[in-house]
């Protein structure tokens, strides 16, 4: 009886690979997909800085614009308020004014210390991502 021969590799299927070269390639793979995941979450955190960068930056000039308005409308009104009274009543007018003005400085005080302590969820999507990759790794579906 004669052995049949051997039919040559088909064009398109890799050739078979012994476990030595298995197990590195595996490895290689491995880490070039791992290093892919970091640099989405890395890209996905940039982009989350920078939202919440241009947003902070917009809500200081716009609070800057309107706190400044403010004083120079509180202090012209003062102003009128103590001519009007300069013959009667100035001092009271003054130190009402600055009564007023130290008021205000308190308030903006508390509401700024009150603004820095909420979390504003930076990275929020970022660690959500993270979580998920996390959750994946684990096996759990």
């Amino acid at each position: 009886m004669m052995d049949a021969p051997a039919r040559p590799p088909e064009q398109g299927a890799p050739p078979p690979e012994d476990d030595a070269t298995a197990a590195p390639r595996a490895v290689r793979g491995l880490f070039a997909v791992l290093l892919e995941a970091l640099r989405t979450r890395l890209d996905l955190a940039t982009v989350e800085l920078e939202i919440h960068a241009r947003a902070l930056l917009q809500l200081l000039l716009w609070a800057f614009g309107a706190i400044a308005c403010a004083m120079l409308a509180l202090a012209f009104g003062l102003t009128a308020l103590v001519v009007a009274l300069w013959d009667t009543h100035r001092m009271l007018a003054l130190l009402g004014g600055s009564v007023l003005f130290v008021a205000l400085a308190v308030l903006f005080g508390i509401l700024g210390v009150r603004a820095v302590r909420n979390p504003s969820g930076l990275f929020e999507g970022s660690l959500e991502q993270l979580r998920e990759d996390q959750r994946r790794a684990g096996g759990v579906r």
